[in-house]
């Protein structure tokens, strides 16, 4: 018995040498291996769990409000979509058709999400908005504003922008340069995974001419509307001075 037990711990030790070996040789394969699990519980978020979550809000919710990018800040009575959804929030890529019927939301939120798409993906994801706002629906977009960036460069800057670039600087822990403005647009261009910052006449141009009307600028937190009142989660920070500064809000009805 001792025999045949070494045996087979023998066998089962070349094996697992074996295995090992091929894995040292071809990384690729065991990272593909390991990730299968990974895959399969994103697929299955994407493919039934999020379907499943979006018609049960658009059954049980008269009024429809979704959230584009919520990350970690889910609102009650929204649509929290993401492309990387936690609990109780939808897949939903901003960039690609929204899974939502035409005319079925009332309102549609995004918060510092538009300067992470390409131009044509930013345009995508307005004209989707569009689409499945029904008439007299409102989207709002938080944004960072290039000008506000621009305005850091003047020879003389006024004293918000002066006092911008020094909290900015304690924000990020970024460090101190003979130039901190050509460092904060560098960085916000470059930082994040951002793709597209907008000026004001900028998002403006893009809504016109997707056919939005009505469209105002609000500071963070700020709506003529009370739905959309308070929905900036980075209002509430602590360098929400900060966020004041460089944020744009503009705020847009689908006639």
């Amino acid at each position: 018995m001792n025999t045949m037990k070494s045996s087979f711990l023998a066998r089962v030790g070349i094996v697992a040498s074996a295995a090992g070996l091929f894995f040292l040789l071809r990384p690729d394969v065991l990272k593909a291996v390991l990730n299968v699990p990974i895959q399969v519980r994103a697929a299955y978020r994407q493919d039934v769990e999020s379907p499943n979550l979006i018609q049960k809000y658009l059954r049980e919710h008269q009024v429809r409000k979704l959230q584009l990018g919520a990350g970690d800040n889910s609102y009650e009575g929204w649509l929290n979509t993401d492309i990387d959804p936690l609990e109780n929030q939808a897949y939903l890529d901003a960039s690609k058709p929204f899974p939502l019927p035409d005319s079925s939301l009332h309102y549609v939120f995004s918060e510092h999400l538009i300067e992470h798409l390409t131009y044509e993906q930013g345009m995508a994801m307005l004209r989707e908005s569009r689409r499945v706002l029904a008439p007299g629906g409102k989207v709002r977009i938080a944004t960072p504003n290039l000008t506000k960036f621009i305005e850091l460069f003047r020879e003389s800057p006024a004293q918000g922008a002066r006092q911008y670039m020094k909290r900015a600087q304690d924000w990020h822990e970024w460090p101190r340069t003979a130039d901190p403005a050509c460092y904060i647009l560098n960085s916000e261009l470059r930082s994040w995974g951002h793709q597209f910052v907008y000026t004001r006449r900028m998002l403006v141009a893009a809504l016109e001419s997707l056919g939005f009307g009505e469209i105002k600028e609000f500071q963070p937190g700020e709506s003529d509307d009370p739905a959309l009142s308070g929905l900036e989660a980075r209002a509430r920070w602590g360098y929400r001075d900060v966020n004041a500064y460089e944020t744009m809000v503009v705020q847009a009805v689908r006639p």
